[in-house]
C-alpha cells in the first residue's frame, strides 16, 4: 500500500478529526493505508478500547529529539494525525536534548515512548531504566522481523541486549565514508597522486590508503580540509572503533573470553595511529569540546573539505538543491585492513535513535502499538522520506521507495544497502558501557592533543577497562559480551 498518500474517504483530504467521525476508527471503514503490522496495531487498541483499558482522556506522552521530530510525527503532522484519527488517542510530543538518553529518561517520569542510542542499551537496562519488550511484542504478537523483502534491516544489532528485545528499531544509523567524487576525477589530482604515492587516486580499500588521500587533500591555504571527521571527546571512540573492528579475523573484539581487555596491542595501537592520523588534516578547533558532527558537517556541505565519516541522513543534506557540494559527493564502502592475506572491512552503527519505553510510561500498552505502527513497512516509509527529518532507512524497502531514493540518491542508498553484512553493533554491548567508552575516549583525547602517544593511550584504556569489569564483575560481564559478540558479522572481503 501506498503509504504516501494522504488519508482520504472521498475524493477530498480530511483533517484528523474528520476521518474519525467520517471512517470511525472501530470500524476501520477507510481504505487502508499501512500494511499488517500496522493493522495488527490498530487492532489491538481497539480491543482495549473495547475492554476499556484506556480510560478517557489517555494521552501518548512521546519525546524524542529535534531532528526525530518532523520523522515520527510527519510531514505537517501527517503521522500523528493518522494515528490519532485510527485510534482515538492523541499524542503529545516534545523535545528532548541531543545528548544521550540516559540522563532524560532517568529524570522524567511522564514520558511513554522516547528513543535511545544503539550503545547505550546496557546501561539503561542494568539500571531498570527502560522495559524488556520481549514479553509485550508476544503479547501483540509482533516478531522483529528481517526477512530480505521489508524487514528491518539490522533488527539484533538494533533491539538486543542481553538476548532481550528492548527497542524498536526506528533509524538506521549505519556510518558512511563520503568523499568529494569531483576531486577524486580530477586529471590535475590523479597525475599529480599518482606521482607522490606511485598508484592511481580513487576510492580507497584500506585505512592507509585513505590516509595517504586525506593528507594529499589537506590543502587548507586553499579552504580544503583533508578530513572533517569528528574528534571531540564525547564521540570520538565512534571514530576509532570503525577501524578497530577491522584489525582482527573476522572482527577486531575488544576483549577475550576471558574479559581482558585486546586493545593494548599491535591492532588497538594502529587503529590508534589511524584516528590520529585525520587530526593535523582537520580544522584547528577539531579537538574542542561540543564540535562533533554539527561543526565537521556544515564545512562539509560547504565544500570545505575532501571527506567525512557520519550517517545516511548526511545524504538528505548533500544532495539538498542548498547543498555547495550537491552532485560532487560519493558514498563508499568503509575502508579496512589486510588480516592475513584478507582484506577486513567493518561498518558499523553510530548514533541511532530507536524507540524505548521507560519503565515509569503509564501508558506501557500503547506506547508498544504505537512504535510497531509506526515502523510498519509501508507507514514507515513516510517517516523515513521527510527531507526535514533524520530518521535513516531502517527496513529493506526503504531502499527502493521513490520518495526515499529522491531524498538520499540510490548510488548512496545502495553503498549502505550492499554493506550491510559488514556491520558491527555499537559500543562494548556491557553494562558500564558508558564509563568504558568515557576511558576510551578520554584517553583518545589526550593522544589527539599530542600529550600522550598511541601506545600510550591503549595501554591506559586497557588498565581503565580491567578496572571497571572487576568492579562490574568479571563473571557476569562475560555472559553479556558473549551474548554480544552473537551480533558481530562474519563476512570477509577477498583477498586482493
Amino acid at each position: 500500500m501506498d503509504s504516501l498518500r494522504s488519508v482520504r474517504c472521498g475524493a477530498r483530504k480530511l483533517t484528523a478529526a474528520g476521518v474519525l467521525l467520517a471512517c470511525g476508527w472501530l470500524a476501520a471503514a477507510c481504505p487502508a493505508w499501512a500494511g499488517a503490522q500496522a493493522e495488527r496495531a490498530l487492532q489491538a487498541v481497539r480491543q482495549m478500547r473495547l475492554a476499556g483499558d484506556i480510560p478517557a482522556g489517555t494521552t501518548l506522552a512521546l519525546t524524542v529529539k529535534q531532528g526525530n521530530l518532523a520523522s515520527f510525527l510527519g510531514p505537517d503532522g501527517e503521522i500523528k494525525a493518522r494515528w490519532e484519527a485510527q485510534t482515538g488517542v492523541p499524542i503529545d510530543a516534545k523535545v528532548m536534548p541531543q545528548l544521550d538518553s540516559r540522563a532524560f529518561i532517568r529524570d522524567d517520569a511522564a514520558t511513554d515512548l522516547t528513543i535511545a542510542r544503539n550503545h547505550e542499551y546496557p546501561d539503561l537496562m542494568a539500571e531498570g531504566l527502560i522495559e524488556d519488550l520481549t514479553p509485550w511484542l508476544a503479547r501483540f504478537g509482533f516478531a522483529l522481523s528481517d526477512d530480505p523483502a521489508s524487514g528491518y534491516i539490522l533488527a539484533p544489532q538494533q533491539s538486543r541486549f542481553g538476548g532481550q528485545v528492548v527497542a524498536i528499531p526506528a533509524d538506521g544509523d549505519v556510518a558512511v565514508l563520503y568523499l568529494r567524487k569531483d576531486l577524486l576525477d580530477d586529471p590535475d589530482h590523479q597525475r599529480r597522486f599518482a606521482a607522490r604515492f606511485g598508484r592511481p587516486l580513487g576510492v580507497p580499500q584500506t585505512w592507509a590508503e585513505y590516509n595517504d588521500l586525506v593528507a594529499y587533500f589537506h590543502q587548507p591555504a586553499a579552504g580544503l580540509y583533508g578530513s572533517l571527521e569528528p574528534r571531540e571527546p564525547l564521540t570520538g571512540w565512534m571514530y576509532w572503533m570503525l577501524r578497530y573492528a577491522s584489525r582482527g579475523r573476522p572482527n577486531g573484539e575488544l576483549f577475550d573470553a576471558q574479559m581482558r581487555p585486546r586493545i593494548d596491542s599491535p591492532a588497538g595501537i594502529a587503529a590508534t595511529r589511524d584516528y590520529l592520523a585525520m587530526v593535523p588534516a582537520s580544522p584547528p578547533e577539531i579537538l574542542k569540546a561540543g564540535n562533533d558532527y554539527s561543526y565537521t558537517l556544515p564545512l562539509f556541505l560547504q565544500g570545505k573539505g575532501f571527506s567525512t565519516i557520519i550517517t545516511l541522513a548526511a545524504a538528505k543534506l548533500i544532495n539538498a538543491p542548498t547543498s555547495k557540494v550537491a552532485g560532487k559527493v560519493i558514498a563508499v564502502p568503509m575502508p579496512g585492513s589486510m588480516v592475513n592475506g584478507a582484506l577486513v572491512r567493518r561498518g558499523g552503527l553510530i548514533y541511532g535513535n530507536n524507540l524505548v519505553i521507560p519503565r515509569s510510561a503509564r501508558h506501557k500498552a500503547l506506547a508498544v502499538l504505537f512504535a510497531m505502527w509506526l515502523t510498519d513497512p509501508d507507514n514507515s516509509r513516510l517517516s523515513v522520506g521527510v527531507r526535514g527529518g533524520f530518521t535513516d532507512p531502517y527496513r529493506f524497502n526503504h531502499f527502493d521507495d521513490p520518495r526515499i531514493r529522491e531524498v538520499y540518491s540510490a548510488p548512496m542508498l545502495a553503498t549502505v544497502r550492499d554493506d550491510l553484512s559488514t556491520v558491527m553493533p555499537a559500543g562494548t554491548g556491557l553494562p558500564g558501557n558508558a564509563e568504558y567508552l568515557a576511558a576510551l575516549s578520554d584517553q583518545l583525547a589526550r593522544a589527539a592533543a599530542g600529550t600522550i602517544s598511541a601506545e600510550e593511550s591503549m595501554r591506559r584504556t586497557a588498565q581503565a577497562w580491567e578496572k571497571i569489569t572487576e568492579a562490574r564483575g568479571r563473571e557476569a560481564q562475560m555472559a553479556y559480551w558473549h551474548a554480544f559478540r552473537q551480533l558481530f558479522p562474519d563476512t570477509l572481503e577477498r583477498a586482493r
